[in-house]
């Protein structure tokens, strides 16, 4: 009989060095020490003498600060802020440099195959020293003028590495918000389906361009405030407030 698996958020530090996190079973939530994996593995895990399948998802790099304030119905929110679009990086645009081993005394297309032959000496012909030192004199010297300075990566292109759509209403969250009053560091939080066995909030308001988590306290319903903040070479570029509900034992 085949185990059933259940799908597990991590951050990429968390995937590649291993971690111990909470992990949600149907008898209830458990810590488990996850050894490094990457996106996509399963993982065997054994808890209260039973087998469970873990299906590791790595969610986007990122830091998060979290804060919760006090509403008006005593009610605990929190607010997280993340930064998790980097800039590209330079590439090395220098062509790579024959080797000695691989000169040759003959360039076919530099000898004229129909030109006769005036002189018994190959005019072409390097002495296998010369060569060497020739060689080795182009590995260590490059010539700024043959490097094209505009030959790199935009800065700005972000396709690979874009920052994500902002949430939608009714979408669900995973991952866990401290119950705590206090600004805090969190990670792992995630799109999931609402169906999914780790979905813990629900979005039922978003607020664009702030960073305002007071804005959530006109909604009534409000259980969790939820802030991400995507910036390119330090500049903001997107902003948003999210107003959350708990759900299952997540709800208030």
């Amino acid at each position: 009989m085949s185990l059933p698996e259940i799908p597990l958020s991590l951050t990429p530090r968390q995937a590649a060095d291993g971690a111990v996190v909470t992990v949600p079973l149907p008898t209830g939530a458990t810590r488990i020490r996850i050894p490094p994996a990457m996106d996509d593995d399963l993982v065997r895990a054994r808890v209260d003498g039973q087998d469970v399948l873990l299906r590791i998802r790595v969610t986007r790099s990122g830091t998060a600060i979290g804060r919760a304030w006090p509403g008006l119905l005593g009610i605990a929110a929190v607010i997280a802020l993340a930064v998790i679009l980097a800039t590209g990086l330079d590439h090395d645009s220098t062509p790579s440099r024959p080797s000695a081993a691989s000169s040759s005394s003959y360039d076919p297309y530099i000898d004229d195959p129909y030109a006769e032959d005036t002189s018994t000496e190959d005019r072409y012909t390097e002495e296998p020293a010369a060569a060497e030192t020739e060689a080795d004199g182009t590995e260590e010297t490059e010539d700024p003028a043959t490097e094209d300075p505009y030959d790199t990566e935009d800065p700005y292109d972000t396709d690979d590495e874009a920052a994500p759509e902002p949430y939608e209403n009714g979408t669900c969250l995973n991952g866990t918000l401290p119950d705590s009053t206090t600004a805090q560091e969190v990670s792992g939080v995630d799109e999931v389906s609402c169906s999914a066995s780790d979905a813990h909030y629900q979005v039922i308001q978003r607020f664009s361009f702030t960073s305002d988590m007071s804005r959530c306290e006109a909604n009534s319903a409000t259980q969790y405030a939820f802030s991400y903040r995507y910036t390119l070479n330090g500049t903001a570029i997107n902003e948003y407030v999210y107003c959350l509900i708990g759900l299952g034992s997540y709800a208030r």
